[in-house]
């Protein structure tokens, strides 16, 4: 009775550590996790396929995760993503889930503030921001018109906010192209899609080339 009762302990321990980190938002790997528990990799393969058959899990990537319609709110892992996309990590000695837990603590008020400058023109909530954004994701090309000249084809890559502005840095007539965004108008999507240039795309994401922005459209019209 007691070897089955300590069976059934681990097991119910082992389902609540796969559901935590379910809804953590992590991925799962049964070979891992087979290890991690002392247990066969049939036996996790069960757990997935019977015993949290009521959880929409999904296979990615050689696991599984949460399917989207079970993710209604942002993991620590959506944060740490958030924080590395916006050169926030860099901040701190080490950003982890342990010092997420004391950063966004409601007890007392947060310990730490960091501020930016808002930009000079903010963008507004539906305009050509979203637009943009959803060009980039979807990798379509855009149209626009800047500086009294139109842009058609132009392969929005990213953007880039330094130093009050935001910027629009992408691939047209095959080179690289950057565009103050409060000065676009007329942006419209279109319906082809487009391949990025690696080289482009390493090179957009450079310390070196995000603090020249300011200055890329003289740099570039130098002889």
């Amino acid at each position: 009775m007691h070897t089955s009762d300590s069976r059934h302990d681990r097991l119910a321990s082992r389902l609540a550590i796969i559901i935590s980190r379910l809804f953590r938002g992590e991925t799962l790997y049964p070979a891992q996790l087979a290890r991690e528990f002392n247990v066969s990799a049939r036996t996790l393969q069960r757990d997935f396929s019977e015993r949290l058959v009521f959880l929409d899990t999904e296979p990615y990537q050689g696991g599984y995760r949460l399917a989207a319609g079970q993710r209604p709110y942002r993991t620590d892992s959506d944060i740490l993503y958030f924080a590395d996309i916006t050169h926030i990590t860099p901040l701190f000695p080490s950003l982890d889930r342990r010092l997420l837990s004391v950063l966004l603590s409601p007890e007392n008020g947060a310990p730490c503030l960091v501020y930016h400058e808002p930009p000079q023109s903010a963008p507004t909530l539906f305009g050509g921001f979203y637009v943009v954004t959803q060009a980039i994701v979807r990798r379509r090309l855009l149209s626009f018109r800047c500086d009294g000249q139109e842009h058609e084809g132009m392969a929005p890559y990213k953007l880039i906010y330094f130093q009050r502005d935001w910027y629009l840095c992408g691939e047209w007539q095959s080179a690289l192209r950057v565009f103050r965004f409060s000065q676009l108008q007329n942006i419209a999507v279109s319906g082809r899609r487009f391949r990025q240039d690696t080289v482009i795309a390493r090179t957009v994401t450079r310390p070196e080339f995000i603090t020249a922005l300011p200055h890329y459209q003289f740099i570039r019209s130098l002889p």
